[in-house]
């Protein structure tokens, strides 16, 4: 048995030993050359320093991150030849669609070429203004991704170039990144754009405009500059120090279409449709949706789970965290806004309760859990559905408020987002799962294992009436299927009825004060209101009512709401360190640790 053991032992070691590769390519160096009219790039993609290979194999990517869905790349790329360091044209296999192999033995040296369809976003007449996303523009090798890529950029005359690339530090005229990850998580801008900056926290942001333009009246540059500068001042009291040298703001603006955005490691590109500045309806969208792209920069492109990088671009990727990583920015863009002073006192509480609205009316709510929602975002055609932007920002709103009454305010939210942005130490591997819990209760104390088993991977609805009250805020929280009678209280027991109401059909009237219901005497309005929910909808009810001194007895039809009734309202009743809690999420206290 000895024997066998040591036998079995030495043939382990042998099936674990590495297989020879050819990593012989050190660099990939691309150049980028736009056409005058902008509907058009040609692509260059140079690969040295081949050995011994007999092929290589290329792709372009099936997605790109933050977009969980499939894309068709492919489709834009026409052309594609490679040649060798020769001048001889090499063959060319479609595996796919999106794959190609390239005959390369005896190659030392290969040089891919194709062209890239763009759009022209500018006016017609106008200096081309084109945007391209690194996924759908550059193709890859398997075996090349953490290798260097280097970038240069030939522009038509007057085109202006805009991206989050770094310039090499010998060669200015080009751009390189570490690997093929960060290369492509630059969007970039070509053409004619408009360029602004800022100094924020001894680091440089610069927000850049281009597509159709804008008018000084419809888009004030210096308003929008200061807006800016607030924005990235809130992020930084949460986390500290900037993760990068130089961030870059892309605006495009374009004729149709609401408003998108997608984060990037030092960058994001928004678009926006630019017909809606001048009635003014888009700027508070437009504001929201930069706050939550910037605190992306932490939350996603630092603070990810371990299948969020390095990335595969061949298939889908999946994590039961986007609720986390989307909806929690979602709730962080709110709190940005209201600590940059952007939105009005009273908005932060309105906004959240608008949201739990939203998500109560999706056709998955209380069926699926927000870990599913995040799990399942690459299946289509999903008949039960929530989001995991709005039930994560549910959820965000619940571990702040909890997480500051347990800890006496001392510690928030923010010093858990604080403290994994170090934690997780980008650009190592991502989290692992459980790790949020973990964080959570390393950094407050606070054992959240219960709130995560019911409301992120279980289906119990959202705890409000026991975490928001001792965060001094009051919860109007009746659903759809509650029992609705059409009346309001004018003042203590005397009641409202609108001419058309079911309850005015039935022979109520504004000024009558409500003595009993089903024959039981009320007090006051709390007591009152307390019998109304017990009744049953599809059922009737006796009122008995004072009118003009005499005792009516009047019978009432108990009918369905049909939509839920949610509001979250400053409770001024609360005490001193309740209400200290709620003002500490609206100005930011504690600090982050």
């Amino acid at each position: 048995m000895r024997f066998l053991s040591i036998l079995f032992l030495l043939l382990g070691q042998t099936t674990q030993a590495p297989a020879q590769s050819t990593f012989d390519i050190d660099q990939i160096a691309w150049d980028l050359t736009p056409a005058a009219d902008g509907k058009s790039v040609a692509m260059r993609m140079h690969l040295t320093g081949l050995f011994q290979r007999d092929r290589l194999v290329l792709r372009i990517p099936l997605w790109r991150p933050g977009s969980y869905r499939y894309d068709n790349y492919q489709d834009n790329l026409s052309d594609l030849q490679a040649v060798d360091q020769d001048g001889e044209i090499r063959g060319l296999l479609g595996l796919d669609p999106r794959t190609w192999e390239v005959q390369t033995t005896g190659a030392t040296a290969l040089t891919v070429t194709y062209t890239l369809s763009t759009k022209n976003h500018a006016a017609e007449g106008a200096l081309p203004a084109v945007h391209l996303r690194g996924p759908s523009t550059f193709l890859y090798t398997e075996d090349t991704k953490g290798f260097p890529h280097t970038l240069k950029v030939n522009l038509p005359p007057e085109w202006d170039f805009a991206s989050g690339h770094r310039a090499d530090e010998r060669t200015k005229e080009l751009l390189r990144s570490p690997n093929y990850d960060v290369f492509v998580d630059c969007p970039m801008a070509l053409g004619d754009l408009e360029r602004h900056t800022f100094v924020s926290h001894g680091k440089k942001i610069e927000w850049v405009m281009l597509g159709r333009p804008l008018s000084e009246i419809d888009f004030p540059r210096l308003d929008w500059g200061r807006k800016l500068e607030a924005m990235c001042h809130v992020a930084h009291e949460i986390f500290g120090d900037y993760p990068f040298e130089k961030y870059t703001f892309l605006f495009l603006f374009t004729p149709g279409g609401g408003i998108s955005g997608l984060e990037h490691l030092n960058s994001t590109s928004i678009i926006s449709n630019h017909s809606g500045f001048s009635s003014g309806r888009l700027m508070d969208p437009l504001e929201s949706v930069t706050a939550h792209e910037f605190f992306h920069t932490w939350n996603v492109k630092r603070i990810r789970p371990k299948a969020l990088g390095p990335f595969d671009y061949s298939s889908d990727v999946r994590t039961k965290d986007l609720w986390w990583l989307e909806g929690l920015t979602s709730y962080y863009n709110d709190i940005i806004l209201q600590r940059a002073g952007l939105r009005a006192d009273g908005w932060f509480w309105k906004a959240q309760a608008k949201n739990y609205l939203d998500l109560q009316r999706a056709g998955g709510f209380g069926k699926v859990s927000p870990e599913r929602a995040s799990w399942t975002e690459w299946e289509p055609n999903r008949s039960e559905y929530i989001s995991y932007y709005t039930s994560g920002q549910t959820l965000g709103l619940l571990l702040d408020l909890k997480i500051r009454t347990e800890t006496q305010n001392r510690r928030s939210l923010d010093d858990v987002m604080a403290f994994l942005a170090r934690w997780v130490n980008y650009p190592e591997e991502g989290y692992r799962p459980g790790d949020l819990e973990r964080a959570v209760r390393a950094v407050t104390g606070w054992n959240c294992t219960e709130f995560f088993d019911r409301h992120v991977e279980g289906l119990v609805r959202p705890p409000f009436a026991d975490i928001l009250p001792p965060a001094g805020l009051a919860v109007t929280d009746i659903s759809a299927d509650a029992p609705y009678l059409g009346l309001s209280f004018q003042d203590e027991l005397t009641m409202s009825v609108k001419e058309g109401r079911h309850s005015f059909e039935a022979g109520l009237r504004s000024g009558d004060v409500l003595q009993a219901v089903r024959g039981i005497s009320v007090s006051d309005q709390a007591h009152a209101l307390k019998i109304f929910r017990t009744l049953q909808p599809d059922t009737t009810c006796t009122f008995q009512i004072l009118r003009a001194g005499e005792i009516l007895d009047i019978e009432i039809p108990v009918n369905r709401r049909g939509l839920p009734v949610f509001r979250i309202t400053p409770d001024e009743a609360a005490s001193p360190q309740a209400i200290e809690i709620r003002e500490g999420v609206l100005t930011g206290t504690p600090d982050a640790i």
